[in-house]
């Protein structure tokens, strides 16, 4: 019986709570977890293992298939721990905190490249960080003249 998780073992439990608070995209968040703060990843999934999953029958062969790359064990893991999670209000309570203090890191540490902000109904996007960017308030006009450079001729 499993007492502590390796990371790779925490890893799939991580990925599925963070996938229920973040909805659905938070496996995706969760391979930028592992590569980021390995020990909160491994934490968040001992957590979820003492409270969840230890002692339940087949959870430590469904984990272990899960951190070997199993897509079915990886969705019976999650299924289950969302449904758990659903189930136990103070459980998702309790792990709000870590998952928060995961997803800050993450996000912090996400490529900034493409960024979007919204302010009040009107969009800006800012391709290259290191480029200007023009503001206006209300009845304001800008014209822009753009100029195309012709092909070099081969």
């Amino acid at each position: 019986m499993l007492e502590s998780l390796t990371l790779a073992l925490a890893s799939p439990i991580a990925k599925a709570v963070l996938d229920k608070f973040y909805e659905g995209v938070g496996s995706k968040l969760g391979e930028k977890a592992v590569e980021l703060v390995p020990d909160k990843v491994k934490q968040l999934g001992q957590l979820v293992w003492d409270k969840c999953l230890r002692g339940k029958r087949g959870a430590e062969e469904v984990v272990q298939n899960a951190a070997n790359g199993s897509e079915e064990a990886r969705q019976k893991l999650t299924e289950h721990l969302h449904k758990t999670l659903e189930a136990n209000a103070s459980m998702g309570e309790e792990l709000q905190p870590l998952v928060a203090e995961i997803m800050q890191v993450v996000q912090n540490n996400m490529n900034t490249r493409n960024l979007q902000q919204i302010s009040g109904g009107q969009g800006l996007q800012v391709n290259d960080p290191q480029s200007p960017v023009i503001q206006a308030g209300n009845n304001n006009t800008f014209t822009f003249n753009t100029y195309n450079t012709p092909p070099k001729p081969d």
